[in-house]
């Protein structure tokens, strides 16, 4: 009786396997285009994806905001925001600046406006250009639910970050992955 149950579940396992692809398609989603951005003012490049567009360019405050150019902004849309300031000052140490986000980032957004901010994540990453330390939330403002991704380049002379604003409005490439993107590919003119 024992190897009749051993053998029928080892039949069940194995029918289980073959039959555990069946109806499944591959999705097969194109890797965007990029295109290498050249800010000479302020004397870095980056890529962001082909036909993605400027909506809101205030560069004379270091802030540019990026969208796909076939998206709806009319309603508010998805997007990544970069902010470039010359500093002429050391780069902060990534602890130092995980733990100021850890502890004042929530107060803060709560302070100015914002009902709720949770899931707060922070962690080290390595690019080219050196560390960054990126830090993830959820937040909500004025009855609007979206996440958010900061990317902190930490280099000398600089304060830069990026930072994707999930809407959940479905924008492709996902706007952390081009935030990533946009950090990993990240150059200062020499």
């Amino acid at each position: 009786m024992k190897k009749y149950s051993v053998l029928l579940l080892a039949l069940v396992l194995i029918s289980t396997l073959l039959l555990g692809g069946c109806g499944k398609t591959e999705v097969s989603v194109p890797e965007p285009e990029w295109s290498t951005v050249q800010d000479s003012a302020g004397g870095f490049s980056y890529q962001i994806p082909e036909g993605w567009v400027i909506t809101e360019d205030v560069t004379g405050q270091g802030s540019v905001i990026y969208i796909p150019g076939d998206a709806d902004s009319s309603a508010g849309v998805s997007n990544v925001n970069l902010v470039m300031v010359e500093t002429g000052a050391e780069a902060v140490a990534f602890e130092d600046l995980k733990a100021a986000l850890e502890q004042d980032l929530a107060p803060q957004l709560l302070a100015n406006g914002f009902s709720a901010v949770e899931n707060i994540s922070v962690r080290e990453m390595e690019a080219p250009i050196g560390k960054v330390c990126a830090i993830s939330y959820d937040a909500e403002l004025t009855g609007v639910t979206f996440s958010q991704t900061q990317f902190y380049p930490l280099i000398d002379n600089y304060s830069f970050v990026v930072t994707a604003t999930d809407i959940g409005d479905g924008v492709t490439p996902n706007v952390a992955e081009v935030a990533e993107y946009i950090v990993m590919t990240l150059e200062l003119d020499a």
